[in-house]
């Protein structure tokens, strides 16, 4: 990656490409976890970019790219969140699960309800983990925060999700067995 980054710096077109094509869709999650809107996501992903591209000579160490996109992403979104008006959560515009190609409805519409329901951060840990499937350590460079803390967020959010679901399994249940004893009278 180094190389890819060096080159870029140096103003080869193809190793940018080469990074959006790799970065682009974790920074995509990270947007929709901050922004909560698709259609916004996609907006600063290319803001995104775009600053990073003309910034990328003033990068003064290639390792930190990583870092780095995120921060640039992170700082869009605010912008982005202060010029349009931070905006309430309205469940129906979150598209978390759908942007990234699942397709069983009616599950992921619960997961994707329960996933928005967690923290930005704690958010973006469990789509980079579970839905990209990065490592704890790639997580942790990319957030800038350690490992443990990573993993410490990952599976809090996780036990959540778990609680969450089993608890709207038996909320379920216990409506399917009232409308079954109404319809029986």
């Amino acid at each position: 990656m180094q190389a890819e980054v060096s080159a870029a710096m140096g103003g080869d077109h193809e190793a940018f490409t080469r990074l959006y094509r790799r970065y682009a869709r974790p920074v995509f999650l990270e947007l929709v976890a901050r922004l909560r809107r698709r259609h916004d996501a996609e907006d600063v992903l290319q803001q995104t970019f775009v600053t990073a591209w003309r910034a990328l000579p003033r990068l003064r160490k290639p390792d930190r790219f990583v870092p780095w996109l995120f921060r640039i992403a992170r700082n869009k979104a605010r912008d982005h969140m202060r010029r349009d008006g931070a905006r309430g959560l309205r469940l129906h515009d979150v598209d978390l699960l759908a942007a990234v190609g699942d397709d069983t409805q009616p599950r992921i519409d619960a997961v994707r309800d329960l996933v928005a329901g967690l923290k930005p951060r704690s958010r973006t840990i469990v789509l980079l983990r579970a839905v990209e499937g990065w490592s704890a350590e790639e997580v942790a460079r990319s957030q800038r925060m350690s490992v443990s803390t990573v993993r410490r967020h990952y599976n809090r959010a996780l036990a959540q999700l778990r609680e969450s679901l089993t608890r709207r399994k038996s909320d379920d249940e216990k409506q399917k067995n009232r409308t079954t004893r109404r319809l029986s009278i």
